[in-house]
C-alpha cells in the first residue's frame, strides 16, 4: 500500500452530512452537526504520523507523572481481565483477534482465561515485546495486510484503534467479515460527547491531535457499527478521573494558555476562546467544584471512554 498524503474529508464518513462545523480552525478539527462525529480536515500524511508512533509511544509516561504502557503491565492486565469477564457473559472463550495489540497485555490476559489469540501491531518494538515476553502470535501487519480467514474468529478487539484509522467504516466492515456468525466485536475509544471533552476542549487529554483522526460520539459510533452489519449488545461509558485532573493542570500550563475550551450552555458546543490568567484560574475553580458535585452521579453522565460490544448476527455471512 502506498504512502497516504495529506487529504481532505468532504463529508461526514458516518451520516454523509456536508455541513461540518469548525471547532478549531488552526488544528483542522471539525464536527458533524448531525451525528456529532469529529475529525481532522485535512487528514495528516503518513509521514507526519510516522513521527508520532515511535518507541516513545510505549516507553514514555502515558500521562504526566504516570507510568508508561511498558511500566503499567499489572494495572492494564487487571483492567483487561475485568473486560474479558464482561465479554464472556456473551460468548465463550475461543479465537480472538486483537487489532492494535500493542505490547501484548490484552492477549496475555486473554490467554490465561482460555482464549487463543492472534494480534496485529504495526510497531516493531511492541510486536517484538509481545512475542518475546509472552510467546504470543503478534504479527507486524495492519488489518488490510494480514491474510486472515473470514469467519475464523469468535472475538475481534479494537481498543484505542478506530480513532487512528483513515477509514473507520472499512475497518469495521473488515472486522465483520472476520467474525463467525454470532461473534463479538469489542470496541473502546475516547468519547467526544463526554463531560470532560466539552469542559476541556483543547485541553482534553483524549483529543490527542493529530494522531486521533476521528472523534466518536455514542450516536456516531452506534450508526457506524449498525451500518457495517452489527447489532449493539452493550454501549457504556466509563469515567477517566485522570482526564479531569489534566484539565486542571492544563489550565495552569503556559503551553495551553493560547486556548481554553468552555462549555457553551445554550448550544452544548465546544468553544475555543483566548482567556486571561485570572479568568483561567476562576474557571479552574468552577470546574473543580462541578466535578466534586458530579462525582456521585458520574455513571449517569457521559464518561471519557466509550466501551461497545457488538454482535455479528447468527444469520450473517
Amino acid at each position: 500500500m502506498g504512502e497516504q498524503a495529506s487529504s481532505r474529508v468532504a463529508a461526514c464518513p458516518v451520516c454523509g452530512s456536508a455541513d461540518a462545523e469548525a471547532l478549531d480552525a488552526a488544528a483542522g478539527l471539525v464536527r458533524c452537526p448531525q451525528c456529532g462525529l469529529g475529525w481532522l480536515d485535512p487528514q495528516p500524511s503518513d509521514a507526519a504520523l510516522a513521527t508520532i508512533y515511535t518507541d516513545d509511544y510505549f516507553t514514555k509516561p502515558i500521562d504526566p507523572g504516570g507510568p508508561s504502557y511498558l511500566e503499567n503491565r499489572a494495572g492494564l492486565e487487571r483492567f483487561f481481565d475485568g473486560r474479558l469477564r464482561l465479554i464472556e457473559r456473551l460468548i465463550r472463550p475461543g479465537r480472538v483477534l486483537d487489532v492494535g495489540a500493542g505490547l501484548g497485555y490484552f492477549l496475555h490476559a486473554a490467554a490465561r482465561r482460555g482464549w487463543r489469540g492472534v494480534g496485529l501491531e504495526t510497531s516493531a518494538f511492541a510486536a517484538d515485546h509481545a512475542r518475546r515476553e509472552f510467546g504470543l502470535d503478534v504479527r507486524r501487519q495492519t488489518l488490510d495486510e494480514a491474510a486472515l480467514e473470514e469467519g475464523a474468529f469468535d472475538l475481534v478487539v479494537m481498543r484505542d484503534v478506530l480513532e487512528h484509522t483513515r477509514d473507520p467504516r472499512a475497518t469495521l466492515c473488515h472486522a465483520h467479515r472476520l467474525l463467525r456468525p454470532g461473534g463479538l466485536l469489542a470496541l473502546s475509544m475516547p468519547n467526544f460527547a463526554s463531560l470532560n471533552a466539552r469542559l476541556g476542549g483543547a485541553c482534553w487529554r483524549h483529543l490527542r491531535l493529530p494522531q486521533h483522526l476521528f472523534h466518536f460520539t455514542p450516536e456516531a459510533l452506534g450508526q457506524l457499527t449498525r451500518q457495517c452489519g452489527f447489532v449493539i449488545a452493550e454501549c457504556t461509558s466509563r469515567h477517566d478521573s485522570s482526564a479531569t485532573r489534566e484539565v486542571y493542570a492544563a489550565l495552569a500550563d503556559p503551553a495551553a494558555r493560547r486556548h481554553l475550551a468552555v462549555h457553551a450552555a445554550l448550544r452544548g458546543d465546544i468553544v475555543f476562546l483566548p482567556l486571561g490568567s485570572a479568568l483561567r484560574r476562576g474557571l479552574r475553580a468552577i470546574a473543580l467544584v462541578c466535578s466534586c458535585i458530579a462525582h456521585p452521579f458520574r455513571d449517569r453522565l457521559k464518561g471519557d471512554i466509550l466501551e461497545v460490544l457488538a454482535l455479528k448476527p447468527e444469520a450473517s455471512r
